[in-house]
């Protein structure tokens, strides 16, 4: 009968517990509280980093419409900061400049950069093309070149486009 009223008893607890000598449980931590020092969600470092600069490089084909340049409004007060991306590029050539001043396609072809000396800046310019494999002896078409003024820059690009087979050579 003492057995019986024993096991029957409820549970003991607290000090009482250990006055009779019961064996003590391992505490398990059910839940974290925090989150750890070095997690990021997708493995994303800084997700609300600005993904600024050239998105297509010369010889580059890309359709219209297409994004080719991201850039800022305002240039960076301290240019070590940006990681080489204070500087702007300018539309040339089949280029349109969006609200952002990025830089976009209009029509469909290959990238083409020129350097204006006197301003000293980069111009983004798209030769017109159907999309085909660029080949090694059409690389040069897609140099950077210099060029004094924008009328230049707009000379350069037309001899540089390739002939359409519509009006032959």
């Amino acid at each position: 009968p003492l057995a019986a009223a024993v096991a029957a008893a409820p549970p003991l607890s607290g000090v009482t517990a250990l006055a009779v000598g019961a064996v003590r449980q391992k505490q398990t931590k059910r839940q974290s509280y925090r989150k750890p020092g070095g997690s990021f969600p997708c493995g994303v470092a800084m997700p609300n980093k600005a993904h600024i600069g050239v998105k297509a490089l010369s010889g580059e084909y890309c359709e219209a419409g297409r994004l080719i340049c991201k850039q800022r409004k305002f240039l960076a007060k301290n240019p070590k900061v940006t990681r080489k991306r204070h500087f702007k590029l300018y539309p040339g050539v089949n280029v349109n400049v969006m609200k952002s001043t990025s830089l976009q396609a209009t029509c469909s072809g290959r990238v083409k950069m020129t350097h204006d000396v006197t301003r000293d800046v980069l111009v983004m310019n798209i030769l017109p093309e159907p999309r085909e494999e660029l080949l090694r002896d059409e690389l040069w078409r897609y140099r950077t070149e210099h060029v004094a003024s924008m009328e230049e820059n707009k000379l350069i690009c037309s001899l540089r486009a390739k002939a359409l087979p519509v009006f032959g050579k």
